[in-house]
């Protein structure tokens, strides 16, 4: 455990809030793995500025959904660098960053997926802004479109003069064993199980 906590820091670059969790009625210490844009309110950029970054991710979805990689460049600086997600079972996966100006043409510039980001949480930082957003992603490759993964984008941003773009991001699935994130099984806000007094029988 204390191998995952440390590659979590390495991953979210030591941007961290201390949280605290109850356990069986004794305060115990949660993982400060949590980045500050993330659900914490921090310094506030202008409603411009935020504008401007919701337009980049808006921008960046059209541009990886339609396999437009020259798009998907100009959200990037050139030695902006991202952690792809991981799924269940690969904790101690080689997560090495790839570039994320080229990741469009790593992907082939096919397109077909539907990126919705949700949630966008901005906090201004001394090198431009740290931002959290949700993801849903589906694939529009089949019919009906299939859904693909839930996770919560770790972004570090800065204003160039062409505008902002991104600096690095780090992908957290919500299935991911490492994730800071991920969702504890059971907890308060969890679905009912099939067929219990709180779901109709099925007809």
């Amino acid at each position: 455990m204390d191998e995952l906590i440390d590659r979590r820091r390495l991953l979210t670059g030591g941007a961290a809030v201390a949280m605290a969790a109850v356990t069986t009625g004794a305060a115990k210490a949660a993982n400060p793995d949590y980045p500050t844009a993330t659900g914490t309110w921090g310094a506030k950029i202008s409603t411009d500025n935020y504008v401007e970054i919701q337009q980049l991710y808006a921008h960046y979805c059209h541009a990886v959904d339609t396999g437009n990689t020259e798009a998907l460049e100009q959200c990037w600086t050139k030695d902006g660098e991202m952690t792809r997600g991981y799924g269940p079972g690969q904790a101690n996966a080689n997560r090495t960053a790839t570039s994320g100006y080229g990741m469009g043409r790593a992907m082939g510039g096919g397109g077909g997926s539907r990126h919705m980001y949700t949630n966008l949480v901005v906090t201004k930082t001394p090198e431009g802004a740290k931002c959290s957003v949700y993801l849903l992603l589906y694939t529009a490759t089949t019919t009906p479109p299939t859904f693909v993964e839930v996770a919560i984008m770790d972004d570090t941003l800065v204003k160039t003069s062409e505008g902002w773009k991104f600096k690095k991001r780090v992908v957290w699935r919500d299935d991911d064993d490492m994730s800071p994130f991920r969702p504890k099984q059971g907890g308060p806000g969890a679905a009912p199980a099939p067929n219990t007094p709180d779901m109709p029988k099925p007809r």
